[in-house]
């Protein structure tokens, strides 16, 4: 392999961007090819970035020289490209969720154990600054077992509203919910044994978009910790951020708490506050910053390498039956047992 990973992205859009711009600014990789359906998208790409831009993956895995394949397209829409640079023996980089669907997410298993090719999903909240320091402090003897945590993430409504096409397709549980049931996963080092969820629809049908408000679910770990975990993309647009979360963890001996919309930064102009997402990604005179980029960073490094992923398949599959347990539950108004 040269030195430089090769990477195709496909899906260029608005979280592909940040893949564009995290491989082409690494030097370590070399962002060579593009894949997007949007004919303008393309030619943007193409403008901007000075490489050969797609529309079909097939056509691109076909003609260039690549080494491994970074997918960005909405959630509900994963499980094709994914498919498809495992079939051309490329490893992946896939943002959260793995897939929407847990068969899914065996498909994509199944694939990539036949082809020798490894794939990492992009949780990115296990590089936030904050849920290291918590994954570090629960470890620590002094702190104790957990006993009940909490965890928020909310999203402005114009993410579902304005921001998504597929809002439909999707709803909190996928779009936010899988982050928080992947982190939760991570600091407790065990499984979800059972879930009870309730959610609300109602405003966003009324605006045309058929999906949940809001989702609240208890999870129920292996270790005896209790979470409820809350989520939703209804938050006025007025909210000083376009995400809203905070975690509190009652340990024997310590309680943790993490305040994520506060991190000590905020502007004000002659319309609203704002407080920006520092930690997240920041462009520093060119060189990019922050959790939302170190996921990219990471991958290139643990191909060239061959250390294990921080968010692999399992991990994948196992955020995505919590997810689907959680939605059967709301539907159902009765406690959905996990299975692994």
């Amino acid at each position: 392999m040269n030195d430089k990973l090769k990477i195709a992205v496909v899906g260029a859009g608005i979280y592909g961007r940040n893949h564009l711009n995290g491989y082409t600014w690494n030097p370590r990789s070399e962002l060579v090819a593009v894949c997007d359906l949007s004919e303008k998208i393309r030619q943007q790409v193409e403008a901007e970035y000075g490489v050969k831009a797609y529309a079909d993956l097939d056509e691109l895995l076909s003609t260039e020289d690549v080494d491994a394949v970074s997918v960005a397209t909405p959630d509900p829409y994963h499980k094709d490209p994914v498919l498809t640079a495992i079939k051309h023996g490329k490893d992946v980089l896939v943002e959260k969720p793995l897939a929407t669907t847990s068969a899914d997410a065996h498909e994509i298993i199944d694939a990539a154990e036949k082809a020798g090719v490894r794939v990492m999903v992009d949780y990115h909240k296990r590089w936030d600054p904050a849920s290291i320091a918590v994954k570090n402090k629960l470890a620590e003897e002094g702190t104790g077992a957990p006993l009940r945590g909490y965890m928020r993430m909310d999203d402005i409504i114009d993410v579902p509203t304005n921001w998504l096409n597929w809002a439909h397709a999707s709803s909190p549980v996928h779009f936010l919910g899988t982050h928080c049931y992947d982190l939760i996963r991570w600091y407790m080092g065990c499984e979800v044994t059972e879930v009870y969820a309730r959610g609300h629809k109602g405003l966003l049908e009324s605006m045309g978009v058929d999906t949940y408000d809001t989702v609240t679910a208890m999870l129920q770990f292996e270790n005896g910790c209790t979470w409820t975990v809350e989520n939703s993309w209804i938050v006025p647009n007025g909210f000083a951020k376009a995400d809203d979360s905070c975690t509190h963890i009652m340990c024997e001996n310590a309680l943790i708490r993490v305040d994520s919309q506060r991190r000590g930064v905020e502007f004000f102009d002659s319309q609203k506050g704002y407080t920006p997402n520092i930690c997240f990604m920041q462009d520093n005179g060119g060189r990019l910053a922050g959790f939302g980029i170190d996921p990219m960073r990471d991958f290139v490094d643990c191909i060239q390498t061959g250390k294990p992923f921080l968010a692999g398949l399992t991990d994948g599959l196992h955020a995505e039956l919590i997810a689907e347990a959680v939605t059967k539950s709301v539907e159902t108004h009765e406690a959905v047992k996990l299975t692994y």
